[in-house]
């Protein structure tokens, strides 16, 4: 991994800002739902929540794009920032005059990150190529990944800390702050402008705008391949998604720290990929490393059905092995899917010209946001009335076979193309 990368001014007070500003998202997700689950006692209510957050989130993220690809994206962070951190101080002042968070409280101000955070993603995403070489693509990916990674780990430490020393009102306050230097240290920031800055964005043209990127996308059957690839893996990898902790709680019957360790070798698998993915970006091309290592990720799929197996399950020597068992093809699925998805950032980056990256990436990112609640809507009843084994056989059968039929545009995709010629149509 090129942590040379690190060296360089821009990229590293961008990748400072947002794992700053990421830790304290992550840790107040996780205060909050300590919170509410000890108030309410109701999961139920927890969940509704997330839902809650997802709605509008959907209807807004389709015309971010255009947003992302018409204003100076250096002044939308930092707006963005400073937006979060005002809001998060509205509702810790609220919380300390009142003395307590209700629950509508609570659906508000997750409804206002998520809306936030449905600009912030894209906006980060477009940025990168702009301040990194095109060669530098898929290491810069793979550190944005590592520091997410690693915000991830360290985030509940650090909210069980302040939460259980300061309460939610301390939970907060330091987030209110990591917004806030993150803000700061956006403004170092030198980012080429947009070239569409400079104009007047009106009515009328925000809707052609939005019109010509679904055009655009329309007319590329390689971004629609993709876009329609990553939607069918991200409906199909919800088997993993909710059958680990079927497999883990239902089946095998493990203890909940038991369950927290397999959910930790997935994040290490994460770990891992970033510190590869630049050994197989140099060996193979980017298409070629999107389709052996999502392909490797659907054929591990199916070892959680051996996992499953009845006849395996009944003998309870076996337990144990089948748990460990387990925790290896979550390692290595999570390893393969973490190289996959930094690939694919890549990819977009690479392939999609900047004027429409906002639009295209938006438009991703809705389609899995959609593919995700029904995913786990259609999983949770089939774990309830099918095979587990089968299940997952399905899956990873489904998965093989949507990677084969998209095959030749996911080898057609090379971050070392010309860059007058970075979009290929397959015919």
């Amino acid at each position: 991994m090129k942590f040379n990368l690190l060296k360089e001014k821009n990229f590293s007070l961008l990748m400072f800002g947002k794992i700053t500003s990421l830790i304290g998202s992550y840790m107040q997700s996780f205060a909050l739902s300590l919170f509410v689950l000890s108030t309410t006692g109701s999961a139920t209510k927890f969940a509704s929540i997330l839902a809650v957050s997802l709605i509008p989130t959907l209807i807004v993220s389709p015309i971010s794009g255009v947003i992302v690809d018409w204003f100076y994206r250096k002044n939308i962070l930092i707006f963005l920032d400073l937006a979060s951190g005002i809001a998060v101080s509205i509702f810790a002042i609220i919380y300390f005059i009142t003395g307590e968070m209700s629950l509508i409280n609570i659906y508000i101000l997750v409804i206002i990150l998520s809306l936030i955070s449905t600009l912030d993603n894209p906006t980060l995403q477009t940025i990168i190529p702009t301040i990194t070489k095109k060669e530098d693509l898929v290491e810069a990916n793979a550190l944005n990944s590592l520091l997410m990674a690693i915000g991830n780990i360290i985030s509940p430490a650090i909210a069980a800390l302040v939460y259980g020393s300061f309460g939610l009102e301390g939970v907060f306050i330091v987030n209110a702050i990591s917004f806030y230097i993150s803000a700061i240290s956006e403004v170092f920031l030198v980012i080429p402008k947009n070239i569409k800055s400079k104009e007047k964005l009106s009515f009328s043209k925000f809707t052609s705008e939005f019109k010509a990127g679904i055009s655009f996308i329309l007319k590329k059957r390689d971004i629609i391949n993709i876009v329609s690839l990553a939607v069918i893996l991200n409906f199909a990898f919800g088997s993993f998604s909710i059958g680990s902790a079927y497999i883990c709680k239902i089946i095998l019957k493990v203890s909940d720290f038991q369950y927290g360790i397999v959910d930790t070798f997935g994040v290490i698998g994460m770990i891992i990929s970033t510190f590869i993915v630049g050994w197989f970006s140099k060996k193979y091309s980017l298409g070629k490393n999107l389709y052996i290592n999502l392909m490797i990720a659907s054929v591990l799929l199916a070892g959680y059905a051996i996992v499953a197996l009845k006849p395996l399950i009944a003998n309870e020597n076996l337990t144990f092995y089948l748990y460990i068992l387990m925790l290896i093809i979550t390692l290595f699925m999570c390893l393969f899917i973490g190289i996959s998805n930094t690939c694919l950032n890549a990819g977009m980056q690479s392939i999609v010209p900047l004027e429409f990256l906002g639009r295209v990436y938006t438009v991703v990112s809705t389609g899995c946001m959609i593919a995700s609640p029904l995913s786990s809507m259609v999983y949770g009843y089939l774990f309830d009335k099918v095979s587990v084994s089968s299940i997952f056989l399905i899956s990873s059968g489904a998965m093989i076979i949507a990677m084969l039929l998209f095959k030749k545009s996911l080898l057609a995709i090379n971050l070392e193309k010309d860059e007058n010629e970075v979009l290929i149509d397959i015919q």
